[in-house]
């Protein structure tokens, strides 16, 4: 039990990384949705009725 204190650290360590890495990637999609949103708002203004 004496390398507990690292194991614990290191468990800490990979949830901070991996929760940053989820509201990265969180972020990415949000703007991935609004760019095909305007997008397909851009193309339907511009195809003639």
């Amino acid at each position: 039990m004496k390398n507990f204190q690292y194991l614990l650290a290191a468990w800490i360590a990979v949830w901070v990384v991996f929760f940053f890495y989820q509201v990265s990637l969180s972020r990415r999609f949000s703007q991935l949705f609004d760019e095909v949103k305007r997008l397909k708002e851009r193309l339907k203004d511009s195809t003639p009725d």
